[in-house]
């Protein structure tokens, strides 16, 4: 069997103006003329952010499956992204909002 690599690695940093991350595909969110699209502009997508989503400790589940949107709990900034990569293949992306505690 072989031994599995598993690393993982800081990919970039995202910039917040909004006090929000937006978790999912693009296509389903950017404007396509689609009235119903909570993308077409940007009170749409507030609207939607708090008509047709499901809240939970900060977070926004879009029931039409489109996404999901998490509010940052220090509001606007730079939060650090890593991607954990198993052999080659990104298996998961994390957005860190708070510092570890081995980071003091």
């Amino acid at each position: 069997m072989k031994d599995e690599i598993t690393k993982v690695v800081e990919v970039g940093i995202i910039g917040v103006d909004s006090a929000m991350c937006w978790i999912g595909d693009p296509c389903y969110v950017l404007p396509d003329g689609k009235k119903d699209n909570p993308g077409r502009d940007w009170d749409a997508f507030c609207e939607a952010m708090f008509s047709d989503a499901t809240s939970r400790e900060g977070i926004r589940l879009f029931e039409r499956g489109i996404g999901v949107c998490v509010m940052t709990p220090h509001g606007d900034g730079g939060y650090p992204v890593s991607a954990t990569i198993k052999d080659g293949r990104i298996t998961s992306v994390t957005v860190q909002f708070e510092p570890d505690d081995d980071d003091d």
